[in-house]
Order: structure tokens, then C-alpha cells, then sequence
């Protein structure tokens, strides 16, 4: 039950990140916090969110190389890495 669970999890998140929408990623982890995935600290700023959005694009492994570069190019022309840990 668990495996199946985690891949929900798995891809449910990976749509998500794909819209860029922070209000669903924010209905996203809400949804998985009821089920244990998340904690309950607050959501930083949308702004915030949305740069995250997009590093966690250029770090997960399933997402597509075009998604990948779009994502790359988004943060850099705002002045921000790919890299998770690096601002």
C-alpha cells in the first residue's frame, strides 16, 4: 500500500510542478500533509514558492529535458540557480 501511495505522491507532484501554479502546489502539499508526507510549517511567500517551483524542476529526475532548460532559464534570467542548496 505504501509503494502505491509514494508513486501517487510521485505524480501528482510532478503535474503539479509542471503548471507552475503555486496556489495548486500550495492545495498539493496541503493535500499530502493529511496524509503525513508534509509538516505543518507555514508556506513562505508566493514568490518564494515559485523560484522553489522551479529548482525542484531542474533537480528531479523524471522531469523532461525541455522542462528542464525552460525552468534553467527562467531562474537564471531572474538571477537565481538551478541548484537547490544555492540562491
Amino acid at each position: 500500500m505504501k509503494d502505491k501511495l509514494i508513486i501517487q505522491w510521485l505524480t501528482e507532484r510532478d503535474e503539479v510542478l509542471k503548471t507552475h501554479d503555486v496556489n495548486l502546489f500550495k492545495e498539493f502539499v496541503t493535500k499530502w500533509r493529511k496524509r503525513g508526507f508534509y509538516d505543518d510549517t507555514p508556506f513562505p511567500s508566493d514568490e518564494v514558492l515559485e523560484i522553489s517551483m522551479r529548482k525542484m524542476i531542474c533537480n528531479i529526475t523524471t522531469m523532461s529535458k525541455k522542462e528542464k532548460k525552460e525552468a534553467v532559464a527562467w531562474l537564471t534570467s531572474r538571477g537565481y540557480t538551478p541548484e537547490i542548496w544555492r540562491f
